[in-house]
């Protein structure tokens, strides 16, 4: 029974299938036949609407011939109203060849009447054109060729009002024999749908068992193998914290198999002390909370070695609100915490090089500029002793030689603070126009040494006030000026200071520095601001210098929160911009003549010098006896002390590190005492690190003075404090 129906089944259904395709391919051909139809129907309607198209531009042609002889008659016979004219001539007798090829017999008539009208037309003004200027077309003659231009008009409105009556009964009886098929085809496709929708149904309900159930066996197969071999680790624990479950990554981490843990071993098990003592005092309160994330725990493997692992969890409770089991996330951050231990000790090695380094270049500093304090203070105390003649120049070579090496340590050093980010941008109000018109003066002597041309441009709009750091300013300007005065031979130095924009409180200017020296090549021109470097080793024997000077100016205009830019040609010349933001200043409530009051104030005051070094100290003197100042001597710090007890000072210029008792301490001594807490005191420090000068503040010096000192900022800092 059971073949004889499969057997009926199978020759239905093979003749239902011959049936479908019979009623497919019938479908189909009524389908692609209104297919061909509706495309015949629109190449047709297209060439009709063509012919129609170039009709309404043969009667334009002659409208525009008679517009070019009316304007030739307006005109007095300008021929050059005849173009058009002559063009619409041409343009007709290519439009009545297409209208008469292509005219449908219907229309044969109507056309050559429209073509006659045409033609009494052009006779007619043709007339105008021969006949001018001898005989002028009068009234009647115009409206005459009125009259002939409405008929050719009328006739061509006649016929293609005839010609769209005919084609709109033509396109409305093809519409309905169009919606004839489509209403047989999309019947038929309704009917072929139906039975495709049926045997579709009968086909997916015998298929979706099986393909359910190869699809549920897939997915548990994906799962499976997603859950055992995933690269993080997997597990569950019960209330007690015995392992439950974990998966095949987790099991080679351990070392353990599935049959040594579950049930038998607890997670806290394999845990270090350190992490047990974690694990137990998080996993009641994880019992509450039901999730714990990113808690790192090191764990014994089998063979007794460690890992660690970083494990986030998450609870499952019962019907009681207790918790039945967890189920965890854990992944290998062994070599993470690897990395973490190499790299705290790196950091630990980099911060304790970085200590040596300061200090080293704070010794250096101190070693280097206390002889170069002897070497500069006895030269400028020689050039001002009336040397011979003879003597000048040594002594003027000396004290070149000596600034050079003071400014190489100077680079060497606030290169370090730039890279350390160790120096501070002050804000102070000043007048930027002083400011400019003393870095002119100063550069334009030297550009005159060299016959140079030094040419400054100020933009009218600065503010004459800015709030800015003048020391780093003049810093960034001072290298850029004398880089352009270095690498120029000939022709000339300009310095512009242009205002960019400007807001309430806040301007953004820039400083050009454009020279015609030796330029620089393309090819280099992003190495020229990195340390140590110039444009070339021939650049370095032939002009001198450390290479540091961009640098450091290249690092100020960052901490600057602006921008240096180079633009350079080989041979031509080059330009700096150097562009920055700051506020706007207030007008300096202290004006020129007490900035520079005079030293006569000094005469009869008496000032305490602790040093250890005699030359120092000598230098100092030399120059304090001749502003008319009495003078006391002490090596170190007890001594200084001792002096105050028996004697009454104005001021102490106190050096930083002596023997026995640095000036640190003597200052806090001095500080503790109420008699002498209000002694000025000026530190004397060969040291020009940031720490110094903030320690210097700290223990209670009033102000500093970096060695080598110049003789006029000394007596300038003695006249501001002692006045005070």
């Amino acid at each position: 029974m059971k073949y004889f129906l499969r057997k009926h089944f199978e020759s239905f259904y093979l003749g239902f299938l011959w049936g479908l395709l019979g009623l497919l391919f019938f479908s189909s051909f009524f389908f692609f036949y209104q297919i061909y139809e509706s495309r015949m129907d629109r190449i047709n309607f297209e060439k009709k609407t063509h012919w129609n198209s170039i009709l309404n531009d043969y009667a334009s042609f002659l409208k525009d011939a008679e517009t070019g002889v009316r304007g030739y008659l307006l005109t007095g016979g300008d021929p050059n109203f005849l173009d058009p004219y002559r063009k619409s001539l041409v343009q007709m007798s290519t439009a009545e060849k297409f209208l008469s090829n292509q005219c449908e017999p219907l229309y044969q008539t109507e056309l050559k009447s429209i073509i006659r009208a045409k033609q009494l037309k052009l006779e007619w003004i043709q007339n105008f054109i021969e006949n001018y200027p001898s005989k002028r077309p009068q009234l009647n003659e115009f409206i005459e060729s009125k009259r002939r231009m409405d008929i050719f008009r009328d006739e061509v409105q006649a016929l293609l009002k005839k010609k769209s009556e005919k084609e709109n009964f033509e396109k409305e009886n093809s519409r309905k024999y169009i919606i004839r098929l489509i209403t047989i085809s999309g019947g038929l496709f309704f009917v072929l749908s139906i039975f495709i929708v049926w045997m579709i149904f009968v086909l997916k309900k015998n298929a979706q068992i099986i393909l359910e159930k190869d699809l549920i066996k897939d997915r548990l197969f994906e799962i499976d193998d997603l859950y055992q071999n995933s690269p993080v680790g997997f597990h569950s624990l019960d209330k007690d914290g015995y392992f439950v479950k974990i998966n095949k990554t987790e099991q080679d981490w351990l070392g353990y198999s599935e049959d040594e843990l579950l049930g038998k071993i607890k997670w806290s098990d394999l845990l270090t002390k350190e992490s047990k003592d974690t694990f137990e005092s998080q996993f009641p309160l994880f019992k509450k909370t039901g999730q714990v994330d990113n808690l790192r725990f090191e764990v014994i493997r089998k063979d007794g070695s460690s890992l660690f692992l970083n494990v986030s969890a998450t609870a499952i409770y019962g019907k009681n609100n207790e918790m039945i089991r967890s189920r965890s996330v854990s992944l290998d951050i062994s070599q993470m915490v690897l990395y973490e231990r190499e790299l705290i000790g790196s950091r630990i090695r980099a911060e304790e090089a970085n200590r040596a380094k300061s200090e080293f270049l704070s010794n250096m500093s101190h070693e280097l500029r206390t002889p170069l304090n002897a070497v500069i203070g006895l030269s400028l105390w020689l050039m001002e002793d009336n040397p011979k003649p003879e003597q000048i120049d040594y002594l003027k070579n000396l004290r070149f030689s000596s600034e050079t090496l003071l400014t190489l340590i100077n680079d060497i050093l606030d290169f370090n603070k730039i890279e350390e980010r160790m120096i501070i941008i002050e804000e102070v109000d000043f007048s930027l126009k002083e400011f400019i018109s003393s870095v002119s003066s100063s550069f334009e002597m030297k550009a005159k040494e060299k016959l140079l041309n030094f040419k400054t441009e100020i933009d009218s709009n600065l503010p004459e006030y800015i709030c800015f750091d003048p020391t780093r300013l003049l810093q960034v300007l001072n290298n850029l000026l004398s880089n352009a005065v270095k690498f120029t031979k000939e022709g000339q130095i300009s310095l512009r200071v242009n205002l960019v924009s400007k807001s309430l409180e806040e301007v953004v200017i820039r400083f050009e520095v454009e020279d015609t020296g030796i330029g620089i090549n393309q090819d280099k021109l992003k190495f020229v601001f990195e340390k140590f470097t110039q444009a070339s080793g021939d650049t370095t024997r032939r002009y001198g210098g450390s290479g540091l000077g961009l640098a450091i100016s290249k690092g100020l205009a960052e901490l600057m929160k602006g921008n240096l830019e180079l633009q350079s040609e080989l041979g031509k010349g080059s330009k700096f911009s150097f562009t920055f933001p700051c506020k706007i200043g207030k007008t300096s409530s202290v004006s020129k003549n007490q900035l520079s009051k005079d030293s006569s104030g000094l005469i009869g005051k008496k000032i305490l010098i602790a040093d250890d070094i005699e030359i120092n100290r000598s230098i100092v003197i030399r120059f304090l006896k001749r502003w008319g100042i009495e003078c006391v001597e002490a090596s170190n710090g007890e001594e200084v002390l001792s002096k105050l007890i028996n004697e009454k000072f104005d001021l102490i210029l106190m050096d930083l590190h002596m023997p026995n008792m640095d000036g640190y301490t003597a200052t806090k001594r001095i500080r503790e005492n109420s008699l002498w807490s209000n002694i000025p005191i000026i530190a004397l420090t060969a040291s020009a690190q940031l720490e110094t000068q903030e320690k210097i503040h700290k223990v209670g010096m009033n102000d500093f003075i970096s060695k080598p000192f110049y003789p006029n900022e000394l007596q300038q800092k003695i006249i501001h404090w002692i006045s005070i």
